[in-house]
């Protein structure tokens, strides 16, 4: 399983090897594994079955009855994100434009920014046990504070009828709320933003997330499911 390893800055001016595997578990050299935050917020609401099966009869309906469809759809969606997260990394790293439409609708709403870093892993020291994640993006803002953002694709009718999930936002604050207590150089931390990049390049929009009331609803779904671990 490969093992990928950063070297994250401190404030003090040294910096912490964090290393990430494939099952997106997180460990500093010489600890325990830590599970990641994704993993954590998974009791909290987000894109449920319902919604998900609404979907999955809509895209066969639509499909000419192809059961298969939702599958295939669903991968493609995956792929996509996965593909925007990968252009958007190489143009803060190395200003690399890419031309997918998906980036171009980022990249004019966004691409401006002053950007410090990009996929960048992180971890929780002050909790047992700890957590690990890794933030899609952080910018400096004129005042010389901090926002961290997150990438979202989503399809267009699904956005305007949904809107973002609860999940989301606690994912976005467990990751500030890391980078505040390892002693990041990224800090002070402000501002937290997802940005929701519509699927058929449409538009862009970003949404200030209450980073307090994420924090307050990480913290509850951690203990839950340790919690439901203890009862194993």
């Amino acid at each position: 399983m490969a093992t990928e390893t950063q070297q994250h800055p401190l404030a003090s001016g040294s910096v912490v090897n964090i290393n990430r595997n494939g099952n997106h578990q997180y460990w500093v050299d010489g600890g325990p594994k830590m599970r990641s935050v994704t993993s954590l917020v998974k009791h909290i609401p987000g894109d449920t079955f319902p919604i998900g099966l609404n979907w999955a009869l809509k895209m066969a309906r639509e499909n000419g009855g192809d059961l298969d469809a939702p599958r295939r759809l669903s991968k493609e969606a995956l792929d996509s994100g996965t593909e925007l997260h990968r252009a958007i990394d190489d143009y803060i790293r190395r200003g690399t434009i890419d031309e997918s439409p998906l980036f171009v609708a980022w990249y004019n709403k966004l691409g401006q920014q002053a950007w410090l870093a990009s996929e960048t892993f992180l971890y929780h020291p002050g909790l047992e046990p700890g957590y690990g994640g890794t933030a899609d993006a952080l910018a400096l803002n004129d005042s010389g504070t901090v926002t961290i953002y997150d990438w979202k694709t989503r399809e267009r009718e699904s956005y305007e009828k949904n809107g973002g999930y609860l999940h989301e936002v606690a994912q976005l604050a467990a990751y500030a709320d890391a980078i505040t207590a390892m002693g990041s150089l990224y800090t002070p931390i402000q501002f937290g933003c997802i940005a929701y990049v519509m699927r058929d390049g449409s538009y862009v929009d970003v949404v200030e997330v209450d980073l307090a009331y994420g924090s307050k609803l990480f913290a509850a779904s951690r203990e839950l499911h340790l919690l439901t671990k203890r009862g194993n």
